[in-house]
């Protein structure tokens, strides 16, 4: 049986309007007791694990202190009166001991691209949970949202289109003005973690980026697809880790990512269709990448097997990568999870979790492949950032002993 739509405008406005409410209805649900979003408090034994100390060092520093530093102060106590930990607090002892790893000077911002050009890959997934783990480790982390689904946006309890208009996007920092990028960038109920938000506005852009009547090119002497990289020079200093998350094409907003990226990470699901489309995106990014605009050297590049089932094909297909791109594909990979999937249809992360509505030990399964991947890459961008501090103090030393 079919059913026609005569209609379809006034179909699609209803559909729209039904769902956007519907969505508010879903938010509250998933924010409850709050209409904002709150980060998790965190027990003592997970503060102290954090903190790569005992439960009994840190309770002898909240009381006692130590010879460098006074008391710390009981923090408040949970509703079983256990001592729990924010993690702002968290951050707090962590400068106070001189523990807390930002990246070292001389040494510039991940500018990370999360990309490719096939839709259901996992691309949000791998960005959210990354910029998460990121700041829980002390960083400073800023979230850009270049898709007009806007999924990262709605991960952190923001609605599309209803709690932000196209003008808190990058929409028209690209288009008109990317110095003004400050203007777009908030902070997250996430401590650590800032994001640049999407909607469907950023949808215009991508189309108005490549109309030279339209993208302000001989105003701001800037090519269509340079704008972010301008932008981004603007705040960088601000942050330890940028992640850019890309929409699935290779439009004007993935190729502003990969013009003002150092780093790249390609999320890519261990199926022989999907095997097919890396193929195809590595041969489209090589084309790319020879043209002068979008050769900037890279320092972190990387593939991470993504959705992975166990199965033999999937297992064929990673043979068959890590083959090919040896070194260059994360040792850890992200399976197939259901608590992965629960926490995004309550609009977060595995890290958020306070409570698992499945078993807990389905639960720690999925936080320890979480944590063992990003506390790889993560590693992996200390190794950068470890190369550009010594490059700077062997040059700084040499101006010094050539000044002398």
């Amino acid at each position: 049986m079919t059913i026609d739509i005569n209609e379809p405008a006034i179909f699609l406005e209803n559909f729209a309007r039904a769902g956007s409410h519907l969505l508010e209805e879903l938010r509250s649900v998933a924010t409850q007791p709050h209409l904002d979003k709150s980060l998790r408090r965190f027990p003592i034994r997970e503060a102290a694990a954090m903190l790569g100390f005992s439960p009994q060092y840190i309770r002898r520093l909240e009381t006692e202190g130590s010879a460098r530093i006074p008391p710390l102060g009981v923090p408040p106590k949970d509703e079983r009166g256990q001592r729990s930990y924010n993690l702002e607090r968290i951050n707090h002892y962590r400068d106070l001991l001189g523990i807390r790893r930002l990246r070292p000077a001389g040494s510039r911002a991940i500018r990370c691209a999360v990309a490719f050009f096939k839709g259901g890959s996992a691309k949000t997934t791998t960005a959210a949970h990354l910029a998460h783990r990121c700041a829980l480790e002390g960083l400073r982390v800023l979230l850009i949202d270049l898709d007009p689904q806007a999924s990262l946006t709605m991960l952190h309890g923001i609605l599309p289109d209803i709690d932000i208009q196209r003008e808190d996007t990058l929409a028209d920092v690209l288009v008109y003005d990317p110095s003004d990028i400050r203007t777009v960038i908030r902070v997250t109920y996430f401590p650590g973690i800032s994001l640049i938000p999407a909607n469907l506005g950023l949808q215009d852009a991508e189309v108005k980026l490549l109309d030279h009547r339209e993208n302000q090119e001989e105003f701001l002497d800037l090519l269509a697809f340079q704008r972010l990289d301008y932008a981004l020079r603007q705040v960088e200093g601000d942050f330890d880790v940028i992640i850019m998350d890309c929409p699935p094409n290779l439009g004007s907003l993935t190729l502003n990512a990969v013009a003002a990226a150092n780093a790249m990470l390609l999320p890519i699901p261990p199926r022989t269709v999907d095997f097919g489309s890396a193929v195809l995106y590595a041969q489209t990014m090589s084309a790319l990448k020879r043209d002068p605009r979008f050769s900037r050297p890279l320092d972190f590049f990387r593939v991470l097997l993504t959705l992975h089932s166990g199965s033999g094909e999937a297992k064929n297909t990673e043979a068959a990568l890590r083959m090919l791109l040896k070194d260059y594909v994360l040792e850890h990979t992200m399976p197939v999870s259901v608590e992965i999937e629960r926490s995004a249809a309550d609009l977060g992360t595995v890290y958020e979790t306070e409570q698992p509505k499945g078993s807990y030990e389905a639960y720690q399964r999925a936080l320890t492949h979480l944590n063992a991947l990003n506390g790889e890459i993560i590693n992996l961008f200390r190794q950068v950032w470890a190369r550009q501090a010594e490059a700077f103090d062997a040059k700084d030393t040499c101006s010094t002993t050539t000044a002398g």
